[in-house]
């Protein structure tokens, strides 16, 4: 029995270390239990455990996704974030939270322009970041 405590805390040791360390989705972390290989009553235990310690959320995922590629089209966003096991709703309220997708594409297309980019590689650019689809 104690073999087993001492296994149990050892994988929970590093399923918080991995998540202290980097934002995950549901997804995301349940896919790096399995790479441990970690038995299904424990990765239960220790997801459900995550979730309530707000270790893991989605939604909260989502938003700061967003915020931090704001150079990307929605487009790409949701295609990242749907990669990733983000629920449908949750990428369109993240979506709908940030900054309009034509007001970003026109800050960058500016920006592009005083750099002396033309027309056509700008809309490419901008067409390869997930604007315009």
């Amino acid at each position: 029995m104690n073999n087993n405590n001492d296994n149990y805390n050892e994988i929970r040791e590093k399923f918080f270390d991995f998540l202290l360390r980097k934002p995950s989705t549901q997804k995301q972390a349940n896919e790096y239990l399995s790479r441990l290989k970690v038995p299904e009553n424990y990765r239960e235990v220790l997801m459900n455990e995550a979730e309530n310690l707000g270790l893991i959320d989605d939604f909260a995922f989502a938003r700061l996704f967003v915020d931090g590629h704001l150079t990307w089209g929605n487009a790409k966003i949701s295609y990242e974030l749907g990669a990733r096991g983000v629920p449908r709703e949750y990428i369109r309220a993240a979506l709908d939270e940030a900054d309009d997708e034509a007001e970003r594409a026109a800050e960058i297309a500016e920006d592009l322009r005083r750099s002396g980019i033309d027309e056509k590689k700008i809309r490419s650019r901008l067409i390869s970041r997930g604007f315009f689809r």
